[in-house]
């Protein structure tokens, strides 16, 4: 069956189900006995013409499964070899250090040690010393107070089919720390958390500040200020407009097991702004924020329109064609296709007790896409998403497949090998004994009578 016959035959059955021609929706299941989707919408479906289209459909999955074993056999001789995936796996594999730990000074147990690679490796570790580091990585054991360190080798072993790699990790296992290294370290690295675009000599906004050090020694905080900053850092009054900018030392009390030493910050908080330097300053940093993909010359979702100021000023939104852009940015309508794009100014009226400014931006709504187009861009960005740690090459758990794309076109997928994964993709039977499966899953992008398809071929990991 050629691609224009199947591309006509899905674009029929696509406007039939979509206008409602199809009285019955029936998901596909993929359980020994129960009827197929389609099967099942045939036997429901009283429109003659929407009969006739589901079943050329069906005779196009037929074909459509036959030509999946062929392309499987071309994946087959391009995807990578066993050995190619396992040493993908082996340059890409890490241990994920508990707390601040690295290589060179191991203190706490691991995070995690992996055991599946991104290319559905299996992993196995082995430590060289299980009294120091235990082969799971679970349990790290420091050395006692004031002996020396230990060095250990954690080894990963991959496997993927027949084939085979090891990566080892050189690791050294700090001794324990007293309390005064304990303290001392903590003070080394205790520092003031300031909020966004604040630093030590401008300080506007609440601080961060810690209570327990980075090896666990407890930190209480004493302000110089407390009416300018409160002692948790979690209140900050600015001086007055003319008063002048306030400096406050911060103290830092650092104690373990009875040993304390002192850190002291010095911050400087500046005064509250004029509203004319308010209004200045708000509309210097004011910017629209486009969803992604988007940009002033070219915008084809709802935007976002900020109506406060970083400085407090209040801010409010005109927009020049309120039919392509709404007032509050939320509503975008493009233009029809082949009326060509919309130019639209906002403008921004930018307010702090009475002082003005306003600022105008210029942007061009895109018009809407064919919809070839839409389903050409659609089919484009498309892609399947995975559970937890699963890839393509290693699925374990169920499927994400988009139904709607990002330009609007209806996606339905059909799975080569339902009883392995479901046609939505929510359910994935693993195989048993020690062989995986690779299984190809086909999206077919519709959108009133253009149609395409993506194939997408992954791997389902034996039990």
């Amino acid at each position: 069956m050629n691609m224009k016959k199947t591309i006509t035959l899905l674009a029929a059955a696509g406007i039939l189900i979509t206008s409602g021609l199809i009285t019955n929706t029936v998901e596909a299941k993929s359980h020994q006995g129960e009827k197929e989707g389609l099967q099942n919408a045939l036997e429901h479906v009283e429109n003659e013409h929407a009969h006739d289209a589901l079943h050329r459909t069906m005779e196009w999955k037929a074909d459509r499964e036959v030509d999946n074993e062929d392309s499987d056999e071309d994946f087959n001789e391009h995807q990578m070899t066993s050995q190619q995936l396992v040493e993908k796996d082996k340059a890409a594999l890490a241990i994920d250090y508990g707390g601040s730990d690295t290589a060179g000074s191991v203190t706490v147990s691991f995070d995690s040690l992996p055991s599946r690679g991104a290319n559905g490796s299996s992993i196995t570790w082995k430590s060289s010393n299980t009294a120091i580091i235990s082969d799971d990585g679970k349990v790290v054991q420091q050395p006692t107070t004031g002996s020396t360190d230990y060095y250990v080798t954690m080894t990963a072993t991959l496997k993927y089919g027949d084939a085979v790699a090891t990566k080892a990790f050189e690791l050294t296992v700090k001794s324990a720390m007293t309390a005064a290294q304990k303290v001392a370290a903590d003070k080394t690295a205790l520092a003031v958390g300031f909020s966004q675009g604040d630093s030590a000599e401008s300080v506007t906004l609440p601080l961060v500040l810690d209570i327990t050090g980075k090896y666990g020694s407890s930190i209480s905080w004493i302000s110089g200020s407390p009416t300018i900053i409160s002692n948790d850092g979690k209140t900050v009054n600015r001086p007055s407009i003319g008063s002048g900018d306030a400096v406050v030392v911060l103290t830092a009390i650092i104690s373990n097991s009875g040993i304390s030493v002192v850190k002291t910050f010095q911050v400087t908080v500046k005064s509250q702004l004029a509203d004319l330097q308010k209004v200045a300053a708000d509309k210097a940093a004011l910017a629209i924020g486009f969803q992604t993909g988007d940009s002033a010359s070219s915008v084809t979702h709802a935007l976002t329109l900020p109506t406060i100021g970083a400085n407090g000023s209040s801010i409010t939104w005109m927009s020049s064609n309120p039919t392509l852009i709404s007032i509050d940015g939320k509503t975008v309508n493009r233009p029809v296709n082949g009326t060509g794009d919309g130019t639209v100014v906002l403008t921004a009226i930018i307010n702090s007790n009475g002082v003005s400014d306003a600022k105008t931006f210029t942007v061009i709504v895109k018009q809407q896409l064919t919809d070839s187009q839409k389903v050409a861009a659609d089919k484009e960005a498309l892609a399947i998403g995975f559970s937890e740690s699963d890839t393509q090459y290693s699925v374990t758990n169920a499927l994400s497949l988009p139904t709607i794309g990002w330009n609007g076109s209806s996606i339905v997928w059909i799975s080569g090998n339902k009883p392995i994964i479901s046609d939505d993709g929510k359910t994935v039977v693993r195989p048993t004994g020690t062989t995986d499966i690779q299984v190809t899953i086909t999206a077919i992008i519709m959108s009133n009578g253009s149609v395409d398809t993506k194939g997408f071929t992954v791997t389902v990991k034996h039990q």
